[in-house]
C-alpha cells in the first residue's frame, strides 16, 4: 500500500511539473514574428536617420554580414563600418518587406524584399530592389537578433 501511494504522489508529481513546464516552455512563433518585425523596423530607422551603430547593435557580436559586391564582414564594429559605408555613399529610404518567417525558439530564418534609394544633394541618382536573408537568433526571451544577412540587388549587371 505504501508503495503504490509513493508511485501515485510520484506520478502526480512528475504530471504537474511537466505540465507547468511546457505551457511555460511552448515557442509561438506569432510572438517571435511580431518581435522581428519590430526589429526590422528599428533597422530602418537606424539606417534611414544614418545610425550605423544602431544597425549594427541589432546583431550578435559574432555576426556575419555578406553585403552584396564586397568580402563578408563579421562583428559588430565591422558591420558598423560597412553600414556606414553604405550610407555615406547616399544610401537611404530602405523599406524591408518581410515574405516569409519560420524556425524555432532558437534561431528564425527570414526571407524578403528591400528597396532603398541612393541620392546625392538630396535628389535620388539610384533606386535598387532586391531580396534578403537574414538568420536571427533568440538571445534571451523574446529578444532575437541577427546572426547573418545576405541581401542582393535585382538590378542587371552592367557590361
Amino acid at each position: 500500500m505504501i508503495k503504490f501511494f509513493k508511485s501515485t504522489i510520484f506520478l502526480l508529481f512528475l504530471f504537474f511539473y511537466f505540465t507547468s513546464c511546457d505551457s511555460n516552455s511552448e515557442f509561438n512563433i506569432n510572438e517571435a514574428r511580431s518581435y522581428i518585425y519590430k526589429q526590422n523596423e528599428e533597422y530602418m530607422k537606424y539606417y534611414n536617420s544614418g545610425n550605423a551603430s544602431g544597425v549594427a547593435d541589432l546583431h550578435t557580436n559574432d555576426a556575419l554580414v555578406m553585403p552584396p559586391n564586397t568580402g563578408m564582414v563579421s562583428g559588430k564594429k565591422e558591420i558598423k563600418k560597412a553600414i556606414s559605408d553604405e550610407i555615406l555613399a547616399g544610401a537611404t529610404d530602405l523599406v524591408f518587406d518581410s515574405i516569409d518567417i519560420y524556425g524555432n525558439q532558437d534561431y528564425i530564418t527570414e526571407t524578403g524584399r528591400f528597396s532603398l534609394n541612393i541620392k546625392k544633394d538630396g535628389k535620388i541618382v539610384m533606386s535598387d530592389s532586391g531580396k534578403y536573408i537574414v538568420l536571427w537568433k533568440q538571445v534571451s526571451k523574446n529578444n532575437w537578433l541577427m546572426k547573418a544577412d545576405i541581401w542582393n540587388s535585382d538590378l542587371p549587371i552592367k557590361l
